[in-house]
């Protein structure tokens, strides 16, 4: 089959995406970083030799590396909670909701419509998930993280 040879890999730089804040990972806050991601999720697509987003199950692997992945209390550079973040990029790679009077959207989407709102690149619902593996990773750089989807 097809889609069982691809494996789509990319790098991020800086936090993913994360869920669970006050407003859309969508909106004027959290926009660039989701933008960011769905630029190397397009690039990452294309050079598998895909040209639309799986549409089987798949397997989705998250890696994050920060300096300070443990220490929350009195730490103002604490990276995050794991489970936010694999939710907050597993949205940011499928399209946003639709008919949402309260859905605000940063108009840097607007810039590209290949990455656009409308346009699921790797997967058309996080439904398509059937394995997740995340972890944090600590590093002496700034953060980054990596994130490997595939056929399950």
């Amino acid at each position: 089959m097809f889609w069982k040879k691809n494996i789509i890999k990319f790098k991020v730089d800086g936090k993913p995406p994360k869920k669970g804040t006050d407003e859309s990972i969508w909106g004027e806050r959290q926009g660039k970083s989701v933008f960011m991601l769905r630029e190397k999720a397009l690039e990452a697509r294309n050079k598998a030799g895909l040209d639309k987003c799986f549409e089987i199950p798949v397997k989705f692997t998250l890696t994050l590396f920060a300096p300070n992945i443990t220490q929350r209390k009195d730490s103002e550079d604490y990276v995050g909670d794991l489970d936010s973040f694999v939710a907050g990029v597993l949205d940011s790679l499928q399209p946003p909701p639709e008919n949402n009077p309260e859905f605000k959207i940063n108009p840097i989407f607007l810039k590209r419509e290949d990455i656009g709102l409308k346009v699921p690149l790797i997967i058309e619902d996080d439904s398509q998930v059937v394995q997740v593996t995340a972890k944090k990773e600590s590093t002496n750089n700034e953060p980054f993280y990596k994130v490997v989807i595939e056929p399950a």
